[in-house]
């Protein structure tokens, strides 16, 4: 056996085995498989894993997943270099809108002085930026959920 098994694989990686087996029961990674029946993770399925668990880490969901697998593999086609695109040019908008976001959430914290030296004038414009910020998230685009 060249390749790891499941449990090497799987500490390897920092994930639970079950992980691993899950991905394989739904098609977003297929290892190869020993005349025994049992998975063998090559330098390649670990690679393609990491790039899994970066897109997870990404909230990307399975059905995103599996496109930009799609584009990584040898057989791509228009159809799935153009779907991949659009999906990149979406979640790139969407990381942008919670950076903004974020950036907003830090710039509030950061106008808020100790409670003690609150004044009417202080509350007000945190109130105002508090609307701002509510107004940003509570649009049918809204980013966070």
């Amino acid at each position: 056996m060249t390749g790891k098994t499941v449990k090497e694989a799987a500490k390897i990686l920092g994930v639970p085995k079950s992980t691993l087996r899950y991905y394989d029961k739904i098609d977003l990674l297929k290892p190869s498989r020993e005349d025994n029946g049992y998975r063998v993770y090559q330098k390649n399925d670990l690679l393609m894993i990491k790039y899994i668990l970066v897109m997870k880490y990404g909230e990307f969901n399975l059905e995103e997943m599996q496109t930009l697998l799609g584009l990584i593999s040898d057989e791509t086609t228009t159809d799935c270099r153009e779907k991949t695109e659009k999906l990149i040019k979406a979640k790139k908008k969407l990381f942008q809108d919670k950076i903004d976001y974020y950036q907003q959430m830090v710039s509030l914290f950061e106008k808020i002085p100790e409670i003690k030296d609150f004044n009417d004038e202080e509350e007000r414009a945190i109130d105002s930026y508090v609307e701002q910020i509510y107004h940003m998230i509570s649009t049918p685009e809204a980013i966070i959920q």
